[in-house]
Formats: C-alpha cells, structure tokens, sequence
C-alpha cells in the first residue's frame, strides 16, 4: 500500500511540472501566515475589483537531496568510520496554490520523506521516530475567504505565524512543531482548525483560531484569542489560550524599536499550574504528571538589528535572544542513570512490582515528554545571517544557542548557493559543546555535516 502511495506521489510530482502554470513562490505568499492583507475597498469599488480579479492556479514544488553525518566523541580518541553515523533522505514536495475570486484561495503542500536504507536501530537518530522507509504528509491543505472584505478565515490544516520573536515563542501553544535551530530539511508540521481575522484598519487586530487537532469531542477542543493593537511606534498583542482540562494560559507581546534596535518580546502565564506534562521524582519513582501546582511563567526576549555588509543595505542581520521556561526541569536529570518505578495513567492497572522500570532519559524520550530547546529553565541564543556574501547567490547563516543551567550549547554555520535556475547547493556545520550526557550531548555527538541540494519549480 506505502508503495502504491508513494507511486502516485511520484507521478503527481513529475505531471506538476507539466502542469504548472505560473511560477510559484510560496515564501512570498505566505511569508507571515498570521497576517492577511487588508485590501483598501475604498479606492476601487467592490463591483469593479471582482471583474479585473484573475483567476490563477499555479502547482510548484521542491526536491531535496541531503546525507548528514554526525561523528561520536569516541572519534577524537579512535579516528575511524566506525564512529560515525550517516543518514540520508530525499524529499520531494508539491505545492497547489488557487487563487479566487473576492480573495478566496486553497493551498495545499504534500511532502514525501524517502530514506534509502535506512536502520531503525541508528540511536543517533532514534528520537526522530522514523521506521519506514519512506513517509507521506500533508504538511498543509486550507482554504481562505472572507464576508465582505471585513471578517477573514482560513480553515484547514495550517503553519501559523503566532508570536514576535525570532526563535522562542511562548506565546504559541497552537503550532504542533516548534521552531528548529537546525534548519528542518522539508516544511513544517500543519495544525488542523478554523484561524479567524477581523482587521480594524492600521490599528487594531483580533485574531481567534479554534485547534481541532486529534479532537474526537466536543470538549476536546483547544481555542485561543488574540487583540493586536498599535500604540505610538510600538506593537503589541494580548492573547488568551483555554482548554479544558488545562489551566488558561494569558500572553503578551511586544515588537518595538529602540534607537536602531529592533526589540521584541513575549510572555505567557498559566493560571495555577502547567499545560505540559513532565515527570516528578518521588523516592525510588517518576510519576508522569499532567499538571503541576502553581502558576507557570515562560518569557522571551529579542533584541536585532540590521547592518549594512558589502555596500548592500541590511544584508547582515543580527539577533540575541534569551529564554526563561518556568516550566522547565532544574539540574540535569540526563546525568542520571538510576531506574526508577514509572507511574503512569497507561499503568494504573498494573502492580506495583509489573510497573516497569526506566531512567528519566528514556522516560523522557520514549514518552515525548522531551522537547529540545525547552527542557530546562534558562536559554540564550544568537543568529548571524548574511544575505549576501561576496557573490549575490551566497548566504550564510551562523548561529549558537546554550542551555545555560547545563553549561551545554550547540554552534552551527551554513552556506548556500542559490544559482540561476533555482538549484541550491548548501553545506551545515555543527558542533556539540558541553559534558556528555547533557541535552546537546546526549547522544555522545561531537561533530554535524550536512550536505544538501535541492531545486525548486
């Protein structure tokens, strides 16, 4: 069945480039999916804009080739191939835009994941989940319309843009994948629900999105409300998200310049407890806890400011950011190598003695309660980027995050050639600092490469 699937994906993807009937940029079109282009009805009559309105279908897609290889710290002391592991992935994506009339649209983007030979057994790659062989998604598939040119909608499965700062986003608890600090190779993982946007004109904004993901009960439904506001050279939001269930949980943002500084910051607090479940020791046991007692804070902070590099205007971005995770684990608890007894809703019918045993790493990893770049407490980051480096198609993004509790951090640089005809050729290299078993060591890396080329259509 996976290869009949995987047949047809083929052949969608070779007649998308028959079909194809305008060129397609969907960084372009969906740059800042939160935000919807509020058309002046007063310059050009409704009635006259439907009838100059084209109607457009554009298909285009993606087709990524990359092989990484991450090196063990045992290669330092015994250099050989034994040490290292390879992984290798193609993926391909199509991508359907229609455009409507009356500012009506449908987007869809499906993904294939193809990993030739690959060993499910490869622990450095383990935490991917990855079994097959290959992997179809559908990374996105919505439609927009809007009443009037005054309420608009998005319904289906959807990438947002909710929260101002440049990685960490607190705010944000309706995207169903995070931010990566290593660029993800493919798109990103859609959220199924109902987004809604009534604009104010350059004032104001209200924002709702119901999250029907994995709902299978009416009481099962996550929503969230957001209120967008501008207030002198400052723009700010206030933003409620409830379920329930789980406590309410209150956010605010901020984006502002300050002299030639672009700050940014969020900040979000639970009503009596967390939202995340996490694991509590107790004696000789871990219970997997829903929610904990108190109030839980998360706050973030960016501060970025763009600089003139080569004689090119703003070709050199650079960004500081700092977290605070009042929900994260203190101490290092990847360190620890004791098994403990596991309490857990999915064992309450066993005995004690049939519960079964584990250390808080494989508790954490095996029951997704591990999420990177949030497990502790205190975060910084840095990001360089470089849009053009001596030659107009090169760029190079540089950046280092540090999980400050752990003395642990991750560096990493990438170059990419973009040529002519859509075709790039890019090179990431990343290191693991710190002691081993901390979260950016856990699997003893010491070294990434990542070779990529792709093109667009």
């Amino acid at each position: 069945m996976k290869k009949n699937n995987l047949l047809l994906f083929l052949l969608l993807l070779c007649a998308s480039v028959a079909a194809q009937l305008d060129e397609f940029d969907e960084n372009a079109l969906f740059s800042d999916t939160a935000m919807i282009e509020v058309h002046d009805t007063n310059s050009v009559p409704v009635e006259k804009a439907s009838i100059v309105e084209k109607l457009r279908t554009s298909i285009g897609g993606e087709i990524i080739g990359a092989s990484e290889i991450v090196s063990t710290r045992e290669f330092t002391d015994e250099p050989g191939l034994n040490n290292t592991f390879m992984l290798n992935r193609l993926v391909g994506s199509v991508t359907l835009d229609s455009r409507l009339q009356n500012d009506t649209k449908v987007f869809g983007n499906l993904e294939v994941n193809y990993f030739p030979g690959f060993d499910s057994s490869n622990v450095m790659y383990r935490a991917s989940g990855i079994e097959d062989n290959y992997s179809l998604y559908l990374r996105e598939f919505f439609m927009d319309f809007n009443f009037n040119r005054s309420v608009y909608f998005r319904i289906g499965k959807q990438v947002l843009q909710w929260g101002r700062c440049y990685f960490w986003n607190p705010t944000d608890l309706i995207n169903v994948e995070r931010n990566s600090f290593v660029e993800k190779i493919g798109s990103r993982e859609g959220v199924y629900g109902a987004r809604l946007h009534v604009p104010f004109g350059t004032i104001a904004n209200i924002y709702s999105f119901i999250n029907i993901q994995t709902v299978n009960r009416i009481d099962s439904i996550a929503g969230t409300v957001k209120f967008e506001y501008l207030l002198g050279r400052s723009e700010m939001a206030l933003s409620v998200w409830g379920k329930r269930g789980k406590p309410v949980v209150l956010g605010y943002d901020i984006s502002s310049r300050v002299w030639d500084l672009d700050v940014k910051g969020e900040i979000s607090l639970t009503t009596g407890g967390d939202f995340q479940a996490s694991i509590k020791q107790r004696d000789s046991s871990l219970f997997v806890e829903e929610i904990s007692s108190g109030a839980t804070p998360r706050l973030s902070l960016s501060v970025g400011r763009s600089f003139g590099f080569m004689g090119f205007p703003n070709a050199l971005m650079i960004n500081l950011e700092g977290y605070y995770n009042g929900g994260g684990y203190k101490g290092n608890m990847f360190r620890d190598t004791s098994r403990y007894v596991i309490h857990a809703d999915r064992f309450k019918s066993l005995s004690y003695e049939e519960k079964p045993r584990a250390t808080k790493t494989e508790v954490l990893l095996e029951g997704n309660l591990y999420e990177p770049n949030y497990h502790s407490r205190y975060y910084a980051a840095l990001f360089v980027n470089i849009s053009r480096l001596f030659l107009s198609g090169l760029t190079c993004n540089l950046a280092g995050i540090v999980n400050i509790e752990q003395a642990s951090s991750m560096v990493t640089g990438t170059f990419a050639y973009t040529m002519l005809n859509n075709v790039t050729i890019s090179t990431t290299l990343t290191g693991y600092i710190g002691e081993k078993n901390t979260e950016y060591t856990m699997f003893d890396q010491l070294l990434g490469l990542r070779i990529l080329a792709s093109v667009s259509f």
